[in-house]
């Protein structure tokens, strides 16, 4: 048996129901309404995806630097990551190539797109030395001579990696200096 007060429940249940309903802030959601808000949803997802990844390349892009360098094979290939100003990898995302001109550091197969191009020629790079965040990796920091310029090459051994720099006569700092910010590599020594 239902008792009264149940009955009258229900009753007060399906008035403010159908108030709702008429309500003009109401919501009614079919199922066409449904699928064009979930579309709605993916679509500005993708747009907010879109415009990261090219926000991503363009700063990424502003680390670069080219030079007129000669169509050559590497001498010796290390991978690693990257840090400069706007942008800090890490894992194998680039590659750091010695040639007989001097280095480049750039993206590997999957990764060029979002890692920049470094070349400089031996005689263009002031000194070579270790730096590190204080949750990062070891870096060799390439500085550029009588420029705030360079780039880190983020590596698990660094050690073979400034004897290829000594190699071609380039000074070498083996004290690793805490930074941190990566914008303090950007200034000139005093």
């Amino acid at each position: 048996m239902i008792s009264p007060g149940a009955v009258r429940r229900a009753a007060d249940a399906a008035i403010r129901l159908s108030r709702l309903r008429e309500s003009p802030l109401a919501v009614n959601v079919a199922g066409e309404d449904l699928v064009l808000i979930v579309v709605l949803i993916v679509a500005l997802l993708a747009l907010a995806g879109g415009a990261g990844l090219f926000l991503w390349v363009r700063r990424a892009a502003s680390c670069g630097r080219t030079i007129d360098a000669p169509a050559t094979e590497p001498v010796d290939i290390f991978y690693g990551g990257v840090m400069c100003r706007y942008l800090i990898t890490s894992g194998s995302l680039a590659r750091l190539e010695f040639y007989d001109w001097g280095v480049r550091l750039r993206g590997n197969v999957l990764s060029r797109w979002i890692v920049p191009t470094w070349e400089a020629r031996y005689e263009e790079i002031a000194i070579a030395e270790l730096v590190a965040l204080r949750s990062s990796r070891v870096a060799v920091w390439m500085r550029l001579r009588g420029k705030a310029d360079g780039i880190a090459f983020l590596t698990n051994g660094s050690a073979p990696v400034l004897r290829q720099l000594e190699q071609h006569d380039l000074p070498v700092n083996r004290s690793v200096a805490q930074i941190r910010r990566v914008e303090e590599l950007y200034r000139l020594p005093e």
